[in-house]
C-alpha cells in the first residue's frame, strides 16, 4: 500500500486531498499541531512543524509527502502577523527537508506547497519558465520560503514546487466570502477592475497534485492555476452571472482600503495583480475540467451535486 505524508494537512486542502487517497486506498498520515484523533483509514500524528521528533519515523518509505503548512495571508502584513506569517512556513519546510535528510528509505516525491503570490504586483503574465519576482511582502515571503526547499539536496527524492492560486470553493475561502456580498448587490469590480485574478477550482487542484503523483519525472515547478486568468472585472462579471444577479456596486479604491483594514486584511490583497497562468501543465498534458471562469463558478455555485474529489 502506497503511503502519503499530508503536513499541516487538516485545513480545506488537506481535507480535500485526505478524501481523494481514501477513495484510492492509501495509507495516509497527517502532521499536525493539534492532539491526535482516530480516523478510519488515516493516522494522525503530532508534531510542532519546527523541531525533529518522533513523528520523523513515519516519512520512512512514504511515497509522497506533501507539505500544506502556512498560516493564511488573509491579515494585515503586521510585524507580529509577519513572523507568524514566515514561521509557519519556513519552519514547517525546514523541518520536513531535514527529516527526509534523515530516512534510511527516502520519500519517492516531496511536492512543498507555494503561492503564486511570487508574482504579486507584476503586469505581464507569469508562467513556471519565468524568474521574475513581484512586489511587496507576499512576493519576497514565497521566494524566502521556495529558497528554503530548494535548499536540501535530495538525490534520491523528486521534489516539486506547486505555487497554488487562489483555490475557489462554495464553502472556503475568497468565493465563499464573496457569495454573500455579491447577493446583497456589492459584486462589482474593486478599483479599476484591471487587476488580473489567478483562480483554481477546487476539484481541479485535487486532479492536478495526483496528477503530479503519477508523473515518472515532474518538473521542478508547476502552477495551481487556470491557464486563463481573468480581470477582477470579469471575475465579479461571472460571478454575478451565476448568481443571477443583475447589478453590483462597483467598490472604489479609498473603500477597498477602508474595507480591508475593517476585515483585517491587508489592502494588497485586493488590489494588487498576481497575473500567474500555466505552461507545464498543459504541456505536459494536464486538463483541466474548469478552465474556464464561467464555467468553474457555474459549477460551484449551481450544481447541487457538487463532489470535491469527482
Amino acid at each position: 500500500m502506497r503511503k502519503i505524508i499530508l503536513a499541516g494537512g487538516t485545513g480545506h486542502l488537506g481535507t480535500a486531498l485526505k478524501k481523494k487517497f481514501l477513495q484510492l486506498g492509501w495509507d495516509i498520515v497527517i502532521l499536525s499541531r493539534q492532539q491526535p484523533k482516530k480516523e478510519d483509514g488515516v493516522t494522525y500524528v503530532f508534531w510542532d512543524g519546527e523541531h525533529l521528533d518522533a513523528w520523523v519515523n513515519v516519512l520512512e518509505s512514504a511515497d509522497t509527502v506533501i507539505n500544506l503548512s502556512g498560516e493564511s495571508i488573509r491579515c494585515r502584513f503586521t510585524s507580529k502577523n509577519r513572523v507568524i506569517l514566515e514561521n509557519s512556513r519556513l519552519l514547517p519546510t525546514s523541518a520536513l527537508g531535514r527529516a527526509i535528510v534523515t530516512c534510511g528509505k527516502r520519500p519517492r516525491l516531496w511536492i512543498n506547497f507555494s503561492g503564486i503570490s511570487i508574482f504579486s504586483g507584476l503586469k505581464e503574465l507569469q508562467d513556471e519558465s519565468s524568474i521574475a519576482i513581484g512586489e511587496g511582502y507576499l512576493a519576497q515571503l514565497t521566494r524566502r520560503w521556495e529558497a528554503t526547499f530548494s535548499a536540501f539536496d535530495l538525490p534520491d527524492t523528486l521534489k516539486v514546487i506547486l505555487r497554488v492560486s487562489p483555490v475557489l470553493s462554495k464553502q472556503h475561502g475568497i468565493l465563499a466570502e464573496l457569495l454573500p456580498l455579491a447577493k446583497w448587490g456589492l459584486g462589482g469590480k474593486v478599483s479599476n477592475g484591471c487587476q488580473c485574478v489567478s483562480w483554481i477550482h477546487e476539484r481541479d487542484l485535487v486532479r492536478l497534485v495526483w496528477w503530479i503523483i503519477e508523473q515518472t519525472q515532474p518538473r521542478r515547478i508547476y502552477h495551481a492555476c487556470s491557464p486563463y486568468p481573468v480581470t477582477n472585472a470579469t471575475f465579479m462579471k461571472a460571478l454575478r452571472d451565476s448568481l443571477g444577479a443583475s447589478f453590483g456596486l462597483p467598490i472604489p479604491r479609498v473603500l477597498a482600503h477602508i474595507g480591508s483594514f475593517l476585515k483585517g486584511v491587508d489592502s494588497s490583497i485586493l488590489l494588487q495583480p498576481v497575473p500567474g497562468t500555466t505552461k507545464f501543465t498543459l504541456e505536459d498534458g494536464f486538463d483541466f475540467k474548469f478552465g474556464k471562469i464561467k464555467c468553474a463558478l457555474s459549477d460551484l455555485i449551481n450544481n447541487k451535486n457538487n463532489i470535491v474529489n469527482q
